[in-house]
């Protein structure tokens, strides 16, 4: 892997001007693969498959020819770009199927190999989103590759199997396995909680402090072409959730996600719990928020944030102290 300013990657879509056929000719794919995914008693497990997968000229050319002519066919292709190299590619059909037409096809997708594992493919993968998103289509639609890191990827970007796999699909790549990615805004729970750090960061500045409750709490991660916030709750006894983190992508603030996320778990939790509480800091910007969704203050916790944290924390200017604790009833 080789590592890159992500700052200076440019998402370029792909046209007759800026693409032809000798466009992929530095393109370097190459996949060791030793396990893959094969549905044996209508169970999904990894069995050993062992095998290189790599492009020569003649592959790269090809490849390149085949966007050429999807592109006069008028569908939608757009390129990671770094200077004058592809890092990576997507390519989206023109047309919608499925029972609803609800699905569009991500017929090509790929990352060249030494840039692999430092973001680029989940950039891409969300701006084709968009992309998907714009033509009208629900969700997105992979048949893919079976390899355990290919699954591995396309399941850290969200997809789950197809609740509707195409037939033809499944006829031209007998081990693909048929996958979808919802394009709507959805909620969905999470269990390695460590890879949205950044994002827990975002809502309480010192690791360790989230770190005494992230083990104990169930996180869920709001996504919408891209995960754009995360809420952490956990259960302190006697009928009462208490959100123990909430957070959402400063570029995507006061869009209503932090709402969704709260009245998502209020509606999960509303039979199994009476009471649902959440302490923050006793600022001008956050305590005003809870209250807008339902929340009243309840107590306080005197000195909190300077008793606890190794450093001052501000938030909007104003310097926290106090931890200020809201409830609401479910």
């Amino acid at each position: 892997m080789q590592n890159i300013n992500l700052e200076s990657l440019q998402i370029v879509r792909l046209n007759k001007h800026n693409f032809n056929k000798n466009s992929l000719n530095d393109f370097l794919l190459k996949q060791c693969v030793t396990n893959c995914w094969r549905k044996i008693n209508g169970e999904y497990k990894l069995v050993p498959v062992s095998y290189t997968d790599k492009w020569n000229l003649t592959d790269c050319k090809k490849m390149a020819q085949k966007i050429v002519s999807e592109l006069n066919c008028g569908s939608t292709a757009l390129a990671a770009v770094l200077g004058n190299s592809v890092l990576g590619f997507a390519l989206l059909s023109n047309f919608l199927f499925g029972s609803k037409k609800q699905y569009i096809d991500l017929t090509e997708f790929y990352v060249t190999e030494p840039h692999r594992r430092n973001g680029i493919g989940k950039i891409l993968f969300e701006k084709i989103c968009l992309e998907a998103k714009r033509l009208g289509a629900k969700k997105l639609y992979i048949s893919a590759h079976s390899a355990k890191e290919s699954i591995a990827a396309y399941k850290k970007y969200g997809c789950v199997l197809a609740e509707e796999p195409d037939e033809d699909h499944m006829n031209k790549e007998p081990f693909d396995l048929q996958l979808e990615y919802d394009l709507l805004p959805h909620i969905y729970k999470v269990t390695d909680k460590t890879a949205y750090m950044d994002l827990l960061l975002l809502a309480d500045e010192q690791k360790e402090m989230i770190e005494r409750y992230l083990d104990n709490g169930t996180m869920f991660v709001l996504d919408d072409c891209g995960v754009k916030g995360e809420i952490v709750v956990s259960d302190i006894g006697h009928g009462v959730l208490e959100i123990k983190n909430l957070a959402v992508l400063p570029v995507f603030q006061s869009k209503g996600y932090g709402r969704k996320l709260i009245e998502y778990v209020c509606k999960t939790y509303k039979n199994k719990f009476s009471e649902i509480l959440v302490g923050t800091g006793d600022s001008p910007l956050t305590v005003p928020f809870y209250e807008k969704c339902g929340f009243i203050k309840s107590h306080k916790i005197k000195d909190y944030f300077t008793d606890n944290y190794d450093h001052p924390i501000y938030e909007n200017g104003v310097l926290l102290k106090d931890l200020q604790y809201l409830k609401k009833n479910l």
